[in-house]
């Protein structure tokens, strides 16, 4: 049974999980080509001196673009998995949702440890903790998101799974 029905947030609606998780995919490969474009930015010297950037105390030349690159590295393969998950969805094939779901969870975690790490460590400043909280209602819409394709993953598991009865006790 589906966690939930449809998938309604301030950013998607939808009637059904099956379209919201179409949306959803949308939505992480369109934030995946975002990220990379920042991140790229960044490890060619642009500008990672602000408190909420995960690249904050990274040195340019050092930590910078070793992490720059294990962070794009994880963002091409969710981009690659949320086309991936559209294609799953259309031909009915749940084992392609499994990547972007284990890839999504990955980086829900990071934001929960990346949220306490701000509050833990920055704690006497007001923005950090503003930073941590706008972090957090992100995770929390990430999880969202995740809920949403959970849903339709189950629907269809339930689909696939063969009904059958035995009659006869052995």
């Amino acid at each position: 049974m589906p966690l939930l029905e449809s998938c309604w947030s301030p950013c998607i609606w939808s009637s059904t999980v099956k379209s919201g998780t179409r949306a959803v995919a949308v939505y992480t490969a369109a934030m995946s080509i975002i990220l990379i474009i920042f991140i790229a930015y960044q490890m060619d010297g642009g500008d990672s001196t602000q408190l909420w950037n995960p690249l904050f105390e990274a040195d340019v030349r050092g930590s910078l673009q070793v992490f720059g690159t294990i962070f794009i590295v994880i963002l091409v393969i969710l981009f690659v998995s949320s086309i991936l998950m559209v294609i799953g969805v259309n031909i009915w094939m749940r084992g392609l949702m499994l990547p972007w779901m284990i890839t999504m969870g990955l980086i829900i975690v990071f934001q929960l440890l990346f949220g306490l790490w701000l509050i833990g460590g920055y704690y006497i400043y007001l923005d950090a903790t503003f930073a941590a909280f706008l972090d957090f209602l992100w995770m929390a819409y990430n999880i969202y998101c995740w809920l949403c394709v959970l849903s339709q993953y189950q629907i269809i598991l339930d689909m696939q799974s063969p009904n059958i009865e035995i009659l006869v006790e052995y």
